[in-house]
């Protein structure tokens, strides 16, 4: 079930940490039992213009967690590769349907780069602990992919799993959502009222005690799709923070 708590108050400053140089320096404020690990950033989608990708690993003894947290968009020119990687052939999923090549390719950059060797020092530490993976924007799409393949690679269950991710564009086609659906038991999609990218819908300021709604289809005719005016304050304002601003002040100021 969604605990609006832990996506406010423990994956808000996962987010927020990747838009800081030290991750460390936000868990000292807000979550000071989880330990910052590596971070890997590489260059992602070689076949395209010069942008990174990046994303760290922590870990907390007392929640018994292992993190991985996926920064965001890298400006304007990754945001038009993005764009334009939905006009583009997909890449299959195994039997599980297909998956937008960007994304696809990203998340094997990171992981190649680092991130699969610093997430398995990790879970050879800690082998029973949960996993928490999270993401904004690109990185929404990129952890939800490095959920995917995480089970398929056997490195874990969904059901051991807990991914939460905001601003997340679509990532694959149906039959790989449905896939998806079926193997993490937690996993939500939040969206942000007129966050212009996007199965949880803040159709609001995102204030506690705000409401929501639970949508079968993130961006089905019923949830997000209802807003035509677009904001893209929405998309970088989540649980009434300014992610980079919040993250940037190591999780002090919210805007």
């Amino acid at each position: 079930m969604y605990d609006d708590d832990f996506a406010r108050y423990t994956m808000m400053p996962i987010f927020a940490a990747v838009y800081t140089p030290n991750p460390q320096d936000c868990f000292d404020n807000v979550l000071p039992t989880l330990k910052f690990y590596k971070s890997t950033r590489v260059k992602c989608y070689k076949e395209g213009p010069e942008t990174t990708c990046h994303a760290y690993t922590a870990y907390d003894t007392s929640k018994k967690a292992i993190v991985i947290s996926v920064e965001g968009t890298d400006g304007a020119v990754q945001m038009t590769e993005e764009v334009l990687s939905f006009f583009q052939e997909k890449v299959p999923f195994y039997e599980n349907g297909r998956l937008f090549k960007y994304f696809n390719q990203a998340f094997f950059d990171l992981w190649n780069g680092g991130l699969e060797t610093n997430f398995r020092a990790l879970k050879y530490l800690y082998p029973d602990y949960e996993i928490w993976i999270a993401g904004h924007s690109l990185g929404a799409g990129i952890a939800s992919i490095a959920a995917s393949y995480i089970v398929k690679f056997g490195l874990a269950t969904g059901e051991n799993i807990k991914l939460v991710t905001i601003g997340q564009p679509r990532t694959g086609d149906r039959e790989w959502a449905e896939w998806h659906e079926n193997t993490f038991p937690y996993s939500y999609r939040i969206v942000h009222h007129r966050d212009p990218v996007p199965h949880v819908f803040y159709n609001n300021k995102m204030d506690i005690g705000d409401s929501y709604v639970i949508c079968q289809e993130a961006d089905g005719h019923y949830c997000s799709n209802t807003q035509l005016d677009v904001d893209r304050n929405d998309h970088v304002t989540y649980f009434n923070r300014d992610i980079g601003v919040y993250g940037g002040t190591n999780c002090t100021k919210y805007w």
